[in-house]
């Protein structure tokens, strides 16, 4: 193939009112074009977004023009980035959050956004939707502005058929890649959160009023406003919130609920992990005062709730008058069984 066959001419607008014509080899990557127009307008690569179509050119990350799908004589436009005048103090925007390696991956669209760009990694939930790190913080974020603890899927299919599965705060931890700041940003609203509305109270899920056991033992359910305003009993399950379908006590009639709360199976199926020496330690705990799921990531076995309590990790023992009742931070104690209980809900 002769080389002139291999340039391209690229059309960059959005300077002056201008077209520039850019002319480069199709298997350049995308630094060599930013670097080209750089040079050809005179403005620094970092200050200029060269966008093609509704997708924006990534310097540094080693991408070619054939990731973005580029054609010859393919339309660029290039958008100057603006710093504030007067002094005013320059917004850094923080790198796009990675996923970890191991995090299956899938190439559909982001269930909010609609982000479908193939460069933009979305993570497959447990429910099989899927989201970016970025949406997923966004989006709990406003859960729990607005009073919630639980995260659910918000996924719209079908026939408006609403997935609404709940996702525990580890798995959006992980995947919504939550910065330090974030992370106790989180921690400190759930429990706020939970505390307020928490302790042994759902919402109704037909009406959504808060809701409170007569008897914590009981499944099976009543909401007496539902009851009453359509003039047949709403009985719903207490663990999955879905309304009660089948007969007796003990299983709801929905093929996703496990009959008991879902916290439960995190505890009871969580990976061991060696604690200051001791091992097959279990790596998630509920806190003994507001049953929050805390995972242990490294370091000592004092763990501090956000809502206060502060116990040891590995016996479970809390502490009393400030003192751990099992020795120093990097002392061994007996491991104390799975719970199988969550503390708030006794």
């Amino acid at each position: 193939m002769p080389e002139g066959d291999n340039i391209w001419q690229l059309f960059v607008k959005g300077l002056r009112g201008e077209t520039t014509v850019v002319r480069i080899h199709k298997d350049a990557t995308v630094d060599e074009l930013i670097n080209k127009i750089s040079e050809r307008n005179g403005i620094p690569a970092e200050t200029q977004r060269i966008l093609y179509t509704t997708k924006q050119l990534v310097y540094g990350q080693n991408k070619y023009l054939s990731d973005y799908n580029m054609e010859d004589q393919s339309n660029l436009t290039v958008v100057l980035r603006l710093k504030g005048g007067s002094n005013t103090v320059e917004d850094l925007s923080p790198p796009p959050k990675q996923l970890d390696e191991d995090v299956e991956t899938t190439e559909a669209p982001d269930m909010i956004s609609w982000e479908d760009d193939p460069n933009t990694p979305r993570a497959k939930m447990s429910c099989g939707h899927a989201i970016t790190p970025e949406t997923l913080t966004t989006f709990c974020e406003s859960l729990l502005s607005s009073g919630k603890y639980v995260f659910k899927c918000p996924y719209i299919g079908e026939g408006r058929a609403y997935c609404g599965k709940e996702w525990t705060y580890l798995e959006v931890r992980r995947l919504a890649v939550l910065t330090a700041d974030e992370k106790k940003q989180f921690e400190t609203k759930i429990s706020d959160n939970y505390l307020r509305k928490g302790m042994g109270i759902q919402e109704c899920p037909k009406c959504h009023s808060l809701c409170e056991r007569i008897n914590k033992k009981h499944k099976r359910v009543v909401c007496p406003l539902c009851s009453a305003s359509d003039g047949v009993e709403f009985h719903f399950c207490w663990h999955c919130l879905h309304q009660w379908v089948g007969g007796g006590i003990e299983k709801c009639g929905n093929v996703s609920c496990g009959g008991e709360d879902p916290r439960l199976k995190i505890l009871r199926d969580c990976k061991k992990k060696t604690i200051v020496g001791v091992a097959n330690c279990p790596a998630v705990r509920a806190c003994l005062k507001c049953g929050m799921l805390i995972e242990h990531e490294k370091a000592c076995k004092h763990m501090a709730c956000v809502c206060g309590q502060k116990f040891c990790f590995i016996c479970l023992k809390p502490d009393l008058n400030g003192h751990y009742q099992c020795g120093s931070y990097d002392s061994p104690c007996e491991i104390a069984e799975v719970q199988k209980t969550i503390p708030a809900d006794n």
